[in-house]
């Protein structure tokens, strides 16, 4: 089984952890970019990328990989917002918290929306379309938020 945003299980990389460390997809890619490279083939894509730096990803400290694995797409006109975007697992559905991630999140939305990019992507599904949610004017081109490895795909035409 594999999902982008849960990782991959990879006892190698454990850091002693055995089986329960899960690798983010992100992480893995700029692993390979950085010991083999990428096949060539990444091209330009259009209209600037706003990546939020999915809160998981700030507190496994393995910085900003979603950052870094965009970056080697072409000439990409790329923007970070390092804001909560308030869901929180569970905090952004439950009835008891739902006003308070709705929120916090408002100022992550309003931030992506003043970078005016065409696609906004994030490591975290859930943070992502808390954000589509809360900013339906924004423009981002697709009915939800993206992960940035499909923004990779888009760019490599697939």
């Amino acid at each position: 089984f594999f999902h982008a945003h849960a990782g991959i299980r990879d006892p190698l990389w454990s850091r002693g952890l055995g089986d329960v460390y899960k690798r983010q997809i992100d992480e893995y890619v700029m692993d390979i970019a950085n010991k083999e490279g990428l096949v060539d083939g990444l091209k330009e894509i259009d209209g600037g990328v706003t990546v939020h730096n999915a809160c998981h990803a700030r507190a496994q400290n393995m910085g900003n990989k979603a950052r870094d694995m965009l970056k080697l797409i072409p000439n990409i006109k790329l923007d970070v917002v390092e804001r909560c975007a308030g869901h929180g697992g569970t905090f952004g559905i439950m009835k008891e918290t739902h006003d308070i991630a709705n929120k916090v999140g408002k100022t992550t939305a309003s931030t992506v929306k003043r970078k005016n990019n065409k696609y906004m992507a994030s490591d975290c599904p859930l943070a992502g379309k808390h954000i589509k949610q809360l900013a339906d004017d924004t423009n981002i081109v697709n009915d939800e938020a993206v992960h940035p490895i499909e923004i990779v795909s888009k760019s490599y035409g697939l």
